[in-house]
C-alpha cells in the first residue's frame, strides 16, 4: 500500500515537472512599476516602488528610472537603480532617491530594460 502511494506521487510530480517544461511560458519578460509610497528623509526623499514581472522569461539588470518633470519638456531630476533579477511571474520592491519632493513634480517611474540571463 506505501508503495502504490509513493509511486503515485512520484509520478504526479514527474507528470507535473514534464508538463511545465513542454508547455511552459517563454514569452518576452513584461516589467511594470508602480510607486508604493513617497517618504520624506533627512537629505531628501524616497520614493519606494514595486516592480512585477508578468511575462514569462527572467530578467536581469532591470534598470529602473524616476524622473522629476516640470512640464513636457523640462527634467528637474533623474534617479537610477538596477534590480539584479526578477523572475517571470514575480514582483521586487526598491526604491529611488530624490532631494526634492517628487510630489510637486510631474513624477514618471519607469523600467528601461533588462539583460537576458
Amino acid at each position: 500500500m506505501a508503495a502504490g502511494v509513493g509511486f503515485v506521487l512520484v509520478a504526479a510530480a514527474l507528470g507535473l515537472l514534464v508538463y511545465k517544461a513542454i508547455w511552459r511560458d517563454v514569452s518576452a519578460p513584461q516589467v511594470t512599476v508602480r510607486v508604493i509610497s513617497v517618504v520624506p528623509m533627512q537629505n531628501g526623499y524616497l520614493v519606494q516602488f514595486n516592480a512585477v514581472n508578468q511575462g514569462g522569461s527572467t530578467a536581469e539588470g532591470v534598470v529602473i528610472e524616476g524622473q522629476l518633470r516640470r512640464g513636457a519638456d523640462t527634467a528637474v531630476e533623474t534617479s537610477h537603480t538596477t534590480l539584479d533579477y526578477l523572475p517571470s511571474h514575480s514582483e521586487l520592491k526598491g526604491g529611488l532617491f530624490f532631494t526634492q519632493d517628487p510630489r510637486q513634480f510631474d513624477f514618471q517611474v519607469r523600467a528601461l530594460g533588462y539583460e537576458v540571463p
